[in-house]
């Protein structure tokens, strides 16, 4: 392990590692080990385990608290604040 491994992330090279950086991020949770023969590592592939924060969402996110929604309160290409139910507010829901 005295040459500099691949470290890759999808398609992507990220860095050339030297051994010290290879260990360390060998201790990481999302990073996979690719060994030749079982013994030598070649690649240290970084894998995708975010919170999803870059995905986006669905039907839109419940917890966001602005609408720029036209309504009768609320002009053209103007945002405004959700109402919040009390009971949420205080976190009792």
């Amino acid at each position: 392990m005295g040459a500099r491994i691949p470290v890759t992330a999808g398609p992507r090279l990220i860095e050339m590692a030297d051994p010290q950086r290879v260990e360390a991020l060998m201790r990481a949770a999302n990073v996979r080990v690719i060994r030749r023969y079982g013994r030598d590592i070649v690649e240290l592939q970084l894998m995708d385990y975010g919170d999803g924060s870059r995905v986006p969402p669905k039907w839109g996110r419940p917890q966001k608290l602005s609408t720029n929604l036209e309504a009768d309160d609320n002009p053209p290409r103007v945002w405004k604040f959700k109402r919040v139910p009390l009971a949420r507010a205080a976190g009792a829901g």
